[in-house]
């Protein structure tokens, strides 16, 4: 099931989680042996993305931070996410021409761990996310967690993904004027 471009991510993720409860379950411990190989190749792919951007995502965020703090500068607040999307092999049966064949998309905030106390998630690499007893000897970073376990994505259409783009999106804040009411 492709990414729906005319519909939010909400509704795209409902619909995924709704098409992934109406197939079959598929076991892990079905895939085979040279499946089970390309999906840790995978994993490797994902954990060297986070990586490369979990220093990039932090330095924005210090910066940001930075101004929010300094008086002279117009920033109030921010919000720091980063997109992660996922598109389908050419190869696939769904993908066609003149679409932009997303299979999945996640779209996270992006908080500095250490002023939450969390030493977990996106960039973590360090922790092993594969908390199921069917990946004993494995080790998962997040986002290959975050697609099975979080987005319903199927062991099958791990294989139909081409290419991982990465984005950031920053909305930057103004403050808050308040107006007086007027008198009557």
């Amino acid at each position: 099931m492709k990414y729906d471009s005319r519909l939010s991510q909400l509704q795209n993720n409902r619909l995924r989680s709704d098409y992934h409860h109406s197939l079959p379950y598929v076991p892990y411990e079905t895939v085979s042996a040279a499946e089970k190989s390309w999906l840790m190749g995978f994993n490797q792919i994902l954990t060297k993305l986070e990586e490369q951007y979990l220093p990039v995502l932090d330095a924005k965020f210090l910066e940001l931070t930075a101004r929010v703090a300094d008086p002279s500068d117009w920033l109030a607040d921010f919000n720091l996410e980063y997109v992660l999307t996922f598109y389908l092999r050419e190869d696939d049966p769904e993908y066609e021409e003149d679409d932009d064949n997303i299979l999945m998309s996640i779209l996270s905030m992006h908080f500095i761990r250490e002023h939450h106390e969390q030493k977990w998630g996106f960039g973590y690499t360090h922790e092993n996310y594969a908390d199921h007893a069917s990946f004993l000897g494995e080790q998962h970073c997040y986002t290959y967690h975050q697609l099975y376990d979080h987005f319903d994505l199927g062991w099958s259409e791990f294989f139909r993904i081409g290419v991982v783009d990465f984005e950031m999106k920053i909305d930057e804040q103004a403050a808050r004027l308040p107006v007086a009411p007027i008198q009557r």
